[in-house]
């Protein structure tokens, strides 16, 4: 019976010890800032547009949408 226990921790050690350098590497996230399109003009209702333009345009990372009050605006995300 010992000699069964030794060769399931073993096997255990064995598996924790292929995980432990199998596992993937997280990266850091990026942060991203948000700030108001400069070129969008107008109420912003399709996010693909936006979207469109600030990478295009303005050279952000995303754009989307965002109800900013009284309206719906253009936001770009930048790396901050």
């Amino acid at each position: 019976m010992a000699k069964f226990v030794s060769i399931i921790t073993l096997l255990f050690a064995a598996l924790v010890l292929f995980a432990a350098f199998d596992a993937p590497t997280m990266v850091k996230a990026q942060k991203l800032c948000e700030r108001s399109s400069g070129t969008w003009s107008g109420v912003c209702g399709n996010n693909n547009a936006c979207k469109n333009q600030r990478i295009n345009l303005e050279g952000a990372r995303h754009g989307s949408c965002n109800y900013v009050f009284p309206y719906h605006r253009c936001i770009c995300y930048f790396p901050c």
